[in-house]
């Protein structure tokens, strides 16, 4: 059969042919680099990442980078405040890589028993701890001609402003301002606890890693403990730095996963130290790892390299909040209330019951904490949360921000009718939670309060407990149970053994209006803090 096409059609077929093979391996060759060396990337890695607040935008920014850079890794990243990841780690759920602020969370991460997070981790960015002053109380003090020191601000019998500083037993910026202290003060510990106790009235409790607004002149002007990121991104503060740097934030990155998500993890982590990402960070107001300046804040703000000081080793640590609990009487308190049956036992002629007048003495002995006390409330009887016999009311924390929830939700708490006494099995889960999370420069307490004696049947008994509370013992770190036993039915040979047992003692009252004295007298009597005693 004769071909009839006309012979000027052949270079347009030839043609589109070509553009054909072209694009096809054109888009072969995209979608080859695209997917890297598992071009279906049927093994996808998606990859978890809990970051600090402070550094999520930046963390964000890179994560996005990551479809351009690792075609099979996915990445999603949380801003969780750090106490919120370690409350997390305990309970046993695990991120893929946790990015605190400070190599402090991770150790404290690990005395709580999340030993799945590395003791140290890679410094992916850095901020200096400053104080923060309100521009107008700089210009006042004689900035930009001449800032003043600290010296002037924190050491000084009569300075010109007040300091507020974050609780250095919760916050990485009032430890590192602890240590600031001790370098002030050179040699003399009494001139250190001098400081610390003219700072002591005006710490306050954070709930986060954000430091409070310096107060400005014709309020409640004041500076404070802050770091040179939140002055940069506050916009009318200015920094003032201490005569030599003190351990500021360093953001380590801990990778806590294992398999391909590790691998994921490691491509993160060379994203967040590649010029991008350093970029990245430093336009968030954070410096490199070695100190490199961030962006902007011309004036308010050193602009030239602050190599950063490393968190000192951990007995040095523990000896800095040591010598601050002993100047800033302060405590972190598990209360665990009874709730049997028999607290619904009428108390004098008013109509009230010992459960109703418990829990009015508590709402009241919680008005009168420091701000940064923390605590944390549970309850108990028999079977309350299926086999259980005990339920966490309030997650431990500090009173200062959570006061009138605090006092709300004790507000909801009922005895449970015809329920037992669970002790012994409650007793052991709060005295194993309190050694978990046991915290350095403050008094760390279990108050157990209950009106009768271990009746479950089926619980470890006394025996068990003794035996369990004794392997837990750590003269380094004392953690007393203080009973205070409520009613005419109290087996004081009983509590008295076990509080013994761990330092602790036993306080007894025939009426629920005695508890608030007896806490308070207790947590004067436990405030001798190691080495220099152990109760």
């Amino acid at each position: 059969m004769a071909d009839n096409r006309r012979p000027e059609f052949w270079p347009v077929v030839l043609l589109s042919a070509a553009l054909v093979v072209v694009l096809a391996g054109w888009a072969a060759l995209s979608y080859v680099d695209r997917t890297g060396d598992d071009p279906t990337c049927e093994r996808r890695i998606a990859l978890r990442v809990m970051v600090a607040p402070s550094v999520a935008p930046a963390a964000r920014e890179v994560g996005g980078q990551v479809a351009t850079r690792e075609r099979c890794l996915d990445v999603t990243v949380e801003a969780r405040e750090s106490a919120d990841v370690l409350r997390l780690l305990t309970a046993g759920v695990r991120p893929d890589v946790w990015l605190p602020e400070s190599t402090l969370w991770l150790r404290r991460a690990r005395a709580a028993g999340a030993f799945q997070v590395p003791t140290t981790g890679v410094s992916v960015a850095t901020t200096p701890v400053v104080l923060a002053l309100d521009e107008r109380s700089a210009t006042r003090l004689g900035w930009p001609r001449r800032t003043p020191g600290w010296k002037t601000l924190v050491a000084a019998d009569d300075p010109p402003l007040p300091v507020v500083l974050p609780d250095p037993a919760t916050s990485p910026l009032g430890f590192a301002a602890v240590a600031g202290i001790k370098t002030l003060a050179g040699d003399g510990a009494g001139a250190a606890a001098a400081i610390m106790r003219r700072l002591a009235p005006r710490t306050v409790a954070v709930s986060g890693e954000a430091a409070p607004t310096p107060g400005g002149p014709g309020g409640a002007e004041s500076a404070v403990v802050s770091t040179e990121q939140q002055v940069l991104r506050a916009g009318a503060q200015v920094a003032v730095y201490p005569p030599k740097p003190l351990p500021g934030l360093d953001y380590p990155y801990a990778v806590l996963a294992g398999g391909q998500a590790r691998d994921g993890a490691a491509a993160f982590l060379r994203l967040l130290l590649a010029a991008d990402g350093v970029a990245a960070l430093a336009r968030d107001g954070l410096r490199s790892p070695a100190g490199a300046p961030a962006t902007g804040g011309a004036r308010r703000i050193r602009t030239k390299a602050y190599p950063p000081v490393p968190v000192p080793p951990e007995a040095e640590t523990t000896d800095l909040l040591n010598a601050w609990g002993g100047v800033h009487l302060s405590a972190r308190l598990l209360a665990v209330l009874d709730t049997s049956g028999s607290m619904e036992a009428a108390v004098g002629d008013g109509g009230e019951t010992r459960m109703s007048a418990t829990i009015k003495a508590a709402q009241g002995g919680v008005g009168l904490l420091l701000g940064t006390t923390e605590i944390g409330i549970w309850t108990f009887s028999t079977d309350v949360d299926g086999a259980r016999d005990y339920v966490e009311n309030v997650p431990v924390g500090p009173v200062g921000p959570r006061r009138a929830e605090i006092v709300r939700e004790l507000g909801q708490i009922r005895a449970k009718r015809n329920g037992g006494t669970g002790l012994y099995d409650t007793l052991l889960a709060a005295y194993q939670d309190g050694t978990r999370n046991w915290t350095p420069g403050r008094i760390n307490l279990v108050l157990v309060l209950t009106d009768g004696t271990d009746d479950n049947a089926s619980g470890i008994g006394q025996a068990k407990l003794l035996a369990e509370l004794a392997k837990l013992q750590d003269p380094r770190r004392p953690l007393p149970v203080l009973f205070i036993g409520v009613g005419p039915d109290i087996d004081a040979g009983e509590l008295n053994t076990i509080a013994k047992a761990t330092g602790g003692r036993v306080a007894l009252t025939p009426e629920p209006s005695g508890i608030r004295q007896i806490f308070f007298s207790a947590l004067a009597e436990f405030s001798c803090l190691p080495p220099e005693c152990r109760r």
